[in-house]
């Protein structure tokens, strides 16, 4: 499995150029949404917040206290500039603020993981670092910790960090081949944030569909409904699910249904997906429903299973060679 990233500093939505595109204009009221979590100001504000936890309104100016409490605090500081890097658009740029933040603080999870993923390394060397920067994290956050905070952890400013270079494990392992070790991974961020605001559902999901595991991708399926529906990566990720539970022994009308559904959530993915069309080496930034920037994420979220099932993507390109 080849490794895409994704750039969080380009493709802005235009909804122009998504009507140059598909011929078709989208709903003034049709969302737009980000591919990724991206930008920081929620985090910033919280950590802001507890810093200025108690001070009284004129009593002081609060820009200058807070200057003066994050320099009382190298955590504090080195969390912010940790922030400054995975903002910043110049690689030098976003070097020098980790090991500034590092200098303050050895233990910052998230320029630890940053630092990793800046340094020219093998895989093997990746992962390792990686999973390091993630178990030094839970040891610092505690086993009563992390079990009294199950099942709300994005909401704790302070598991944040944690949870990102936990995706990036399962990241670089997926990548690296080991998608067992990968799936249990991802399984343990759902396990730790039911509600999934880092989008581990979409690699786990792929990588249930890559190991010929429908009746686990199903109940993935399951616990998030309304996505079946509206979402093409879900769409398209049902087809793969329905071909494999049995088509065509027992399960043909089931697949064609949900074929045709899929076409109507996202009818833009079907040539990435089939292979007619190359995956491309980047997802945009933001995608619209429905939509050929949609399209490439759903290809990409899920190209460990459709790479690793040549079979399905022969008779899907039969089935658009038979529309046609």
């Amino acid at each position: 499995m080849s490794v895409r990233r994704h750039d969080l500093h380009n493709a802005k939505p235009r909804r122009a150029r998504h009507k140059e595109r598909s011929g078709r204009t989208p709903p003034p009221d049709a969302p737009v949404l980000p591919a990724l979590p991206s930008g920081f100001a929620a985090e910033r504000m919280r950590e802001v917040q507890t810093l200025l936890e108690g001070l009284k309104f004129g009593e002081n100016d609060p820009n200058a206290r807070l200057t003066e409490l994050q320099a009382d605090d190298p955590k504090r500081r080195a969390q912010i500039l940790s922030f400054d890097a995975l903002e910043a658009s110049d690689p030098l740029e976003t070097l020098g603020l980790v090991e500034e933040a590092l200098k303050l603080d050895p233990d910052c999870t998230e320029a630890q993981r940053l630092m990793v993923s800046l340094e020219p390394m093998d895989l093997d060397n990746r992962i390792r670092l990686i999973r390091e920067t993630v178990d030094q994290a839970e040891r610092k956050m505690g086993e009563s910790f992390i079990q009294e905070n199950k099942g709300c952890f994005w909401v704790t400013v302070s598991t944040q960090p944690y949870m990102r270079a936990k995706r990036e494990l399962g990241e670089l392992l997926a990548a690296a081949g080991r998608l067992a070790d990968a799936i249990a991974v991802f399984e343990q961020m759902l396990e730790l944030n039911p509600d999934d605001n880092l989008g581990a559902r979409f690699p786990l999901l792929g990588l249930h569909l890559a190991t010929n595991q429908p009746e686990r991708a199903n109940n993935l399926i399951a616990r998030f409904p309304e996505e079946e529906r509206v979402l093409g990566s879900f769409a398209w990720a049902r087809v793969l699910e329905r071909w494999l539970s049995g088509y065509p022994d027992d399960g043909k009308a089931e697949t064609e249904a949900a074929l045709e559904r899929a076409r109507k959530v996202n009818p833009f993915a079907e040539p990435y997906i089939s292979g007619v069309h190359p995956l491309p080496e980047e997802s945009p930034q933001y995608y619209l429903p429905g939509e050929e920037s949609e399209a490439q994420m759903c290809a990409l979220a899920l190209a460990v299973a459709w790479e690793r099932n040549p079979g399905f993507r022969e008779w899907l390109r039969d089935r658009s060679r038979s529309r046609s």
